[in-house]
């Protein structure tokens, strides 16, 4: 089962006296936690009644923080937000999903193990399966055949000439 609550960043520091805290993104976009009202630190929720990009950072007004004291404490926790918030075009999956998915070779079906990571690069997602052996997929549509999450798992197909 899905968790209703997503990791979307994380308070690295404070900015200011007036409590505003900058926020390291974890969405493929800043931008989009700049659209959130309401996020969550610990199950406790807070409005965001102000958000602006700073540089690869976001800045946060939260309700209920409005000095640096109030701010402080805030510094280092991982920052949440409800997975209804977020529409996924189609196709489009959270990374979380993926890592536990089952890895299965496109054209026999055996299976080569589990996804336990994906690294993000400029150039494109490395998908870390791990089985009896530890195989490093780029996220393109040559090795990746389809992802088929509700099911469970993602269909890999090697080059010819490579080993999986």
């Amino acid at each position: 089962m899905k968790d209703s609550y997503l990791e979307v960043g994380k308070i690295v520091n404070t900015h200011g006296v007036r409590g505003e805290v900058k926020v390291e993104s974890w969405c493929d976009e800043p931008e989009d936690l700049c659209q959130l009202e309401q996020l969550f630190m610990g199950g406790r929720p807070f409005r965001v009644l102000h958000s602006r990009l700073h540089g690869a950072f976001v800045l946060l007004t939260l309700e209920g923080v409005d000095s640096i004291d109030t701010a402080l404490p805030l510094k280092g926790k991982v920052v949440q937000a409800e997975r209804a918030q977020f529409e996924l075009a189609e196709g489009v999956h959270f990374v979380v999903d993926l890592i536990g998915l089952e890895a299965r070779h496109a054209e026999t079906g055996e299976t080569l193990g589990r996804v336990v990571d994906i690294l993000e690069y400029p150039a494109q997602d490395i998908y870390v399966v791990q089985g009896e052996k530890r195989y490093l997929i780029p996220d393109v549509p040559d090795f990746v055949r389809g992802i088929f999450e509700e099911e469970g798992y993602i269909l890999f197909a090697p080059l010819e000439g490579m080993e999986l």
